[in-house]
């Protein structure tokens, strides 16, 4: 594209990612899907192909897939390389549609590749399976007059030729297939600007927040807007919702959750550094079950009862009074103090109800181009412990890249009614450039995850199968032989997915992959 449009699409991007702070730091947890998480790392670790949904998010840290590139940008550094010495050379810019087709074909080894039985009952061994491994991705971005489009999506499929071979799960959920999609659109208007995002994605793996191998399908969108009423006065509003459903296993055969909310909040500039503001905020999170477990109490005690279709709602409003301080152009900080009200149509929900306080603390730090650091932290909605995002991403070298991120989000917990599950997650991956070709990428994370009762009694339900914490760590090297040509090996370890072995021992899953994946 001409270097002028390239300016443009620059500066709304930037624009873009300074609303994105903002939302961040009023709703941690509705943007949690913008934090890499070790749970989520997990259950995507065997998908094929581009996780599109992730790419307006800021990429995302994850391990490699076996097949396909991490998730990135629209466009590779290579591709980027190319548009800017076209642009350069007068060559007429090439088109904003992108199809990328790959194939590949491989080999993987798992400690729990095998089941068996034996009459103390099933246990796992170590097992193997050749793959073959489809994958598609579609995009598109483009610049137009006031206008940035960006769309894209991405499907793969992971074949196992071994009947016997356990991948994620049996059944239907053993060849994994994965579809991502997303829609980004931002106009940047003299007055206003108006950016929405719509992603979705479907997949298997192991759902470490239920202990169990099953298919998840995720639908979210947001629209949010800023409007300049003076010289001094901002009215910014936004909305959105998604929703989460869990199928496949005896755990999770049909259940759902869900978040709504949306904000009004007039925005007034005391100078250049410094605005004040005043958010109104409406929302609610939601639960339907299928099928699961929730909490009873008699006089004797508690215990865990089956229940059916079983829903409930926690709804809240909340006002909170915010400052937005610049502090050297490079620290920005964001702090506000307010108070909320919820309501539940859950009848054994009555230690979170009622007036409770709302408050929120968000600091973004930019020293270099190399540099940047986020981190939000508050109690707001339907929370009833503090939310906090932290994304901390480093390059100090052009072959080196590290990224560390933190989180401790919650919501209804997708098996168990009547309990919301806390988890926290703290996932690091540093990228190396080892030669020309060869990319050498380490992560490692520890998760952790409880049930609060919704009673503010202690928690009373235990979930055999649910870790209470573990650790994941994955070694991956891709040596690009040709541009359409890579090899890949990958050593991946998740202590949160243990079975049962030979002797009765709990075996946390280890495996191997190695594939020479073919790509246009």
């Amino acid at each position: 594209m001409p270097p002028s449009r390239r300016h443009s699409a620059l500066i709304r991007r930037l624009i873009a990612a300074l609303v994105y702070f903002k939302l961040l730091a009023f709703l941690p947890h509705a943007y949690a899907q913008g934090i890499p998480t070790v749970q989520q790392n997990t259950f995507r670790s065997q998908w094929v192909g581009e996780q599109v949904d992730q790419i307006p998010l800021g990429g995302g840290v994850s391990p490699f897939s076996g097949v396909g590139g991490l998730v990135g940008n629209l466009q590779t550094q290579d591709e980027v390389k190319r548009e800017v010495d076209a642009s350069l050379a007068g060559v007429k810019s090439k088109s904003p549609f992108s199809i990328k087709p790959a194939v590949g074909f491989g080999w993987e080894a798992s400690n729990q590749g095998v089941t068996n039985q034996s009459s103390s009952g099933t246990y796992y061994s170590a097992g193997s399976s050749p793959f073959v491994a489809p994958s598609l991705a579609l995009l598109y971005d483009r610049d137009h007059g006031p206008w940035s489009i960006s769309a894209g999506y991405g499907v793969g499929y992971k074949y196992y030729s071994n009947p016997n071979y356990v991948a994620n799960g049996s059944g239907s959920l053993r060849n994994s297939f994965s579809q991502t999609a997303m829609f980004q659109a931002i106009l940047t208007m003299s007055r206003y600007m108006i950016n929405s995002l719509f992603n979705a994605s479907s997949g298997n793996g192991y759902d470490a927040s239920s202990g169990s191998n099953n298919r998840q399908t995720a639908l979210g969108g947001s629209v949010g807007a800023k409007y300049l009423l003076g010289n001094y006065a901002r009215f910014m509003a936004n909305a959105g919702y998604n929703f989460q459903n869990y199928s496949g296993s005896t755990v999770t055969p049909n259940n759902n959750t869900a978040n709504l909310y949306a904000n009004l909040a007039p925005i007034y500039y005391l100078s250049d550094k410094t605005h004040l503001s005043a958010l109104f905020g409406v929302g609610s999170t939601s639960q339907s079950l299928q099928q699961g477990s929730y909490s009873g109490t008699t006089n004797a005690g508690t215990n865990s009862i089956l229940a059916n279709n079983l829903s409930a709602a926690r709804n809240y409003a909340q006002l909170v009074n915010e400052v937005t301080y610049d502090i050297t152009g490079k620290i920005t900080l964001d702090a506000g103090l307010g108070a909320r009200y919820i309501t539940s149509t859950y009848s054994g929900d009555s230690g979170y109800l009622g007036l409770k306080p709302a408050w929120v603390l968000g600091i973004a730090y930019t020293p270099t181009t190399k540099t940047s650091v986020t981190l939000s932290v508050g109690e707001q909605g339907s929370d009833i412990v503090p939310s906090l995002n932290f994304l901390l991403n480093w390059k100090p070298r052009d072959k080196t890249t590290f990224s560390l991120a933190a989180s401790q989000s919650q919501n209804f917990a997708n098996s168990v009614a009547s309990q919301y599950q806390v988890s926290r997650s703290l996932v690091g991956t540093v990228t190396q450039n080892l030669f020309t070709s060869v990319v050498l990428q380490l992560s490692a994370g520890y998760a952790t995850q409880r049930y609060i009762n919704l009673n503010s009694g202690p928690s009373i339900l235990t979930i055999s199968q649910l870790p209470s914490n573990y650790y994941t760590a994955n070694a991956s090297v891709i040596w690009k032989i040709r541009d359409w040509l890579t090899l890949n090996n990958s050593v991946n370890y998740n202590g949160g997915q243990t079975v049962q072995g030979a002797n009765g021992s709990s075996i946390p899953q280890t495996w191997y992959s190695i594939s020479l994946n073919f790509a246009l």
